[in-house]
C-alpha cells in the first residue's frame, strides 16, 4: 500500500462539512487547490457518489441525439463530462472556478480523444467569458450546493444557451429550500425566458438518508424559451 504524503492525507481528510461551509469564490478556490488530488480517489469513491450520472441521465433521457456543444458548469475533475461522453454526447466544453480541478479535467479522455474540447476557468457570480447563444445544452452537477451561488448566476447560464437548449441543473436540496430556487425559477417559467420546467429528485450518494436533504439533488430540468 502506498503511503499518503502529508499533503494527500490533508486532502483526503476533506468531507461534505468543509465543501458546504464555504463561502464565496475565493473560499471555492481554496478548497478545491487543495481537494482535486484526492477528489474522485478518495471522496467520491468512498461516499458512493452517483449525481453525475443522475443530471447526465436527466439531461439525456428521451431526447434525440445532441451533436451540438453542451456546456458542463462546475465541471470540477470531469465526472460529468465523461458520463455524458459515455451516453453519447460528443462537444462538451466545461468550467470551473478551481484551475486544479479542471486540470484533471482536462485529462479525461473518450474513445481516444479528450472528453472536453475546451475548458475555461470561471466564477459564476460575475459575468463569463462566453458568447450569447453559443450553447445547444447546459448540465450541472455540484455548483449549486451551497455556498456562493444562488438562483440568479442561472441567468448567466441562459444568456450563453441558445433558444431551444436543453437545461438540468442539480441543486442541493437544503439549499434549493433555502435561497428560493423553486419560485425564482417558476417566475422564470412564467415570464417566458424558460419553458417546460420540471425537476426530478435523485440521491446524490448511494443509500442516502432520505431524511437529510443534504444528500439529495433536485435537477430542475428545462429549456430556454
Amino acid at each position: 500500500m502506498t503511503k499518503r504524503t502529508a499533503a494527500e492525507s490533508a486532502a483526503a481528510s476533506i468531507g461534505l462539512e468543509d465543501a458546504y461551509a464555504v463561502d464565496g469564490p475565493e473560499a471555492n478556490r481554496e478548497l478545491y487547490a487543495s481537494w482535486a488530488e484526492t477528489y474522485e480517489s478518495v471522496f467520491l469513491a468512498e461516499n458512493d457518489y452517483v449525481y453525475h450520472e443522475h443530471v447526465a441521465a436527466a439531461f439525456c433521457g428521451g431526447r434525440d441525439e445532441l451533436d451540438e456543444p453542451v456546456l458542463d458548469v462546475g465541471c470540477g475533475t470531469g465526472v460529468v463530462g465523461a458520463e455524458l461522453a459515455r451516453l453519447g454526447v460528443p462537444v462538451i466544453d466545461g468550467i470551473d472556478i478551481s484551475p486544479e480541478m479542471l486540470a484533471k479535467a482536462a485529462a479525461k479522455t473518450h474513445d481516444g480523444r479528450s472528453t472536453y474540447r475546451q475548458l475555461l476557468e470561471a466564477d459564476l457570480t460575475g459575468r463569463l467569458d462566453l458568447d450569447s447563444g453559443t450553447y445547444a445544452g447546459i448540465v450541472s452537477a455540484g455548483a449549486f450546493t451551497h455556498g456562493h451561488l444562488g438562483p440568479e448566476s442561472v441567468n448567466e447560464l441562459v444568456r450563453v444557451a441558445r433558444q431551444g437548449a436543453r437545461c438540468a441543473l442539480g441543486i442541493n436540496s437544503a439549499h434549493f429550500a433555502e435561497v428560493g430556487f423553486g419560485d425564482w425559477l417558476a417566475e422564470r417559467s412564467e415570464a417566458g425566458v424558460i419553458s417546460g420546467l420540471g425537476f426530478v429528485v435523485r440521491p446524490i450518494y448511494g443509500g442516502a438518508d432520505p431524511d437529510d436533504p443534504d444528500r439529495w439533488t433536485r435537477i430542475a430540468v428545462f429549456t430556454v424559451a
